[in-house]
């Protein structure tokens, strides 16, 4: 079997290299801006399972779509388009809790199966110094909510409640559940024994 992430994201492809997973990454062909989804789960379950299927799949193949957002106070909330909007997030975010969905679908064979994982994320009160302080520095663009737990944002985090790796865009967890209803193998197997 060979694995396929039809994602780009380098947080993913971290992860992954991370666990010890050989991988190939190949573009999909979906586009999010058309999606009037108000469920933040059924967002991103719709989003992971479209990039699956918009990508080549060969025989023996296991490809895997994943999406990532931040919803709050009823709007999903992607990645920022400009450093106004970024600065309009962290604005939204600051002191208050939110929710990091993702959206995991792994196609093998005729077998396609998805999932979603849900993480709290706590922020602490954010000065406006600190949001222009960030926003000078900061990679932030291509990231849902403007900010990545394991970068200098980490400084707004209060607290979370759930699985760490979700929040990055990858949850783990889930993946090897998935993995293993989808394929009939221990994803440890796989990883362990290449």
């Amino acid at each position: 079997m060979k694995i396929i992430l039809a994602s780009k994201s380098p947080r993913r492809i971290e992860i992954l290299k991370k666990i010890g997973l050989k991988f190939t990454v190949r573009n999909h062909k979906h586009s999010e801006e058309h999606l009037n989804i108000k469920s933040p789960s059924a967002f991103v379950r719709i989003c992971s399972k479209h990039k699956a299927e918009s990508t080549v799949i060969r025989e023996d193949e296991l490809v895997i779509g994943a999406d990532t957002i931040v919803y709050m106070e009823g709007k999903i909330i992607g990645k920022p388009i400009s450093r106004e909007s970024a600065k309009k997030m962290l604005k939204l975010l600051s002191g208050k809790k939110h929710i990091v969905y993702t959206g995991l679908t792994l196609i093998y064979k005729e077998n396609e199966i998805n999932g979603v994982q849900r993480t709290n994320v706590y922020f602490k009160k954010i000065e406006d110094r600190e949001i222009y302080s960030y926003l000078e520095k900061a990679k932030y663009m291509d990231k849902a909510g403007a900010y990545a737990v394991q970068e200098e944002a980490s400084l707004f985090i209060e607290k979370i409640s759930g699985d760490f790796f979700n929040i990055v865009g990858f949850p783990v967890l889930l993946f090897s559940d998935l993995f293993e209803k989808v394929s009939g193998e221990k994803l440890y197997n796989v990883i362990w024994n290449r």
